[in-house]
């Protein structure tokens, strides 16, 4: 991963590399993930682990739902990554093959394949909201595979948490705050969506 010396010099990258106009409701979220990559490319301490990278997607996916034209989502979190030194192909690769595993893995088991998530084996990591984002994810795949109700996904993610060596708080913070901006942009779309049919009547 190569270190960009000033978020001016990702951002000047990364317009040269997608240079669309991004609709409003969705700038926001070029602009944080922008700043957020470039600010952890520059920890020493930061890891591209699986969790990381299924943290990620998931992120950049739930918020460019709607978003036109649809072949420039790709070349957004393309752009995103290469700006910053990332390599999206790893990243996607990363996510790809721990949502295979994660098939095969019951909650009850998970604390035992821990590698799966994160491979550092260090709980020296940086810590990321994407990698709560990312937990949050793969509790909600498992969870959906075996029927089990949140407050059991809650606990478990308490759980997994202190076994990385994350702040449970930090953790249960960002995931409110997740859930909580993807109600506001659920919203938000629907709102653009009732504007757009009454202005084609």
């Amino acid at each position: 991963m190569i270190q960009r010396s000033t978020i001016t010099d990702s951002k000047s990258d990364f317009y040269k590399e997608f240079p669309y106009v991004i609709p409003p409701i969705y700038r926001k979220l070029a602009d944080e993930l922008l700043v957020e990559l470039h600010l952890l490319s520059h920890q020493k301490n930061f890891y591209i682990t699986p969790v990381f990278c299924f943290g990620l997607i998931d992120l950049f996916t739930v918020f460019t739902i709607g978003y036109k034209p649809n072949d420039h989502i790709t070349m957004m979190f393309n752009a995103i990554c290469n700006c910053n030194g990332f390599k999206a192909d790893e990243i996607n690769s990363k996510a790809e093959e721990l949502g295979t595993k994660l098939k095969s893995i019951r909650l009850k088991n998970l604390s035992e394949n821990i590698d799966l998530i994160d491979d550092t084996n260090s709980k020296e990591s940086y810590y990321s909201r994407i990698n709560a984002i990312g937990l949050y994810k793969i509790m909600k795949e498992i969870g959906s595979n075996e029927n089990i109700d949140s407050n059991d996904l809650d606990t478990e993610i308490t759980k997994i948490s202190t076994i990385i060596g994350y702040q449970n708080d930090r953790v249960e913070k960002d995931i409110s705050l997740y859930k909580s901006n993807i109600d506001k942009m659920t919203q938000a779309l629907e709102i653009i969506e009732q504007n757009r049919k009454k202005k084609g009547n």
